[in-house]
């Protein structure tokens, strides 16, 4: 992982002393840049890019804890549920989109998987956003009970026949047990190889922002959860891999 960082740095950070390009016309901040291995979700959504060949409607439900309740942000607006649906929009034009934010602070995945039950049932979504791995680990879950739970959510959305990303837990620099915090972390990629599940690596992309020469404050004033701009990079850096993956030719 720390390769992967270094290698990225490398090739996408600002030289030392060199100030970050401005926002850019769009209104994408230019600290929400990643190189494209880290903006690369891994696998295609293939339901999703069947409805937007169609021109249907999308209902994308984003599920997990603080991260998706939008815990540290200045307002609900800011969480980035709502950002990014507004990504979408403006890379996907055309898209008719509804993304829901079902996000509930504190939650194990256990949890999360209860209400996952009842959400995908109840709303019928086309895609789900998971994110998950924080909470398990900070609380002392065992790296196999939780795969275990992330198992039966995954067989859960994909008997269904949607399309699921994976979101892998945030870095902070308060993390007391970075090797069993990082178990978390390759669990879920290691999931989502074996599934072949889209996922989003938010831990090293966090990571490889902190990482820059001049790093750009991504969490809230607490050191743990995003701030505003947080969010908003995290919806433009998924937003970019999901548009990516159900545009591809292949």
């Amino acid at each position: 992982m720390a390769a992967l960082i270094g290698a990225a740095l490398l090739a996408a950070a600002p030289a030392r002393g060199q100030a970050p390009p401005p926002v850019g016309t769009d209104n994408v901040p230019a600290a929400c840049t990643v190189p494209d291995e880290l903006r690369d979700l891994g696998r295609p959504l293939p339901r999703m890019a069947g409805l937007l060949q169609e021109k249907r409607p999308i209902r994308i439900l984003a599920i997990g804890s603080s991260t998706t309740a939008g815990a540290g942000a200045s307002s609900p607006s800011h969480a980035y549920p709502p950002r990014l649906k507004a990504a979408l929009e403006r890379l996907l034009p055309g898209i008719a989109v509804t993304v829901r934010n079902n996000g509930v602070g504190g939650e194990v995945a256990s949890t999360t998987l209860a209400r996952m039950r009842v959400s995908v049932e109840e709303w019928q979504p086309d895609v789900v956003l998971w994110q998950l791995g924080t909470n398990d680990a900070l609380r002392g879950i065992t790296p196999q009970a939780f795969t275990q739970v992330l198992r039966e959510g995954v067989e859960l959305v994909q008997r269904r026949g949607l399309d699921l990303v994976l979101i892998d837990p945030q870095s902070f620099p308060g993390i007391r047990d970075a090797d069993r915090y990082e178990d978390f972390v390759e669990g879920i990629a290691a999931v989502a190889a074996e599934k072949r599940l889209p996922l989003m690596r938010r831990y090293t992309i966090m990571r490889f922002w902190q990482a820059l020469p001049q790093p750009v404050l991504m969490l809230s004033a607490d050191g743990f959860h995003m701030n505003d701009l947080g969010y908003q990079c995290m919806a433009e850096v998924l937003a970019g891999g999901i548009a990516r993956r159900v545009t591809a030719a292949d």
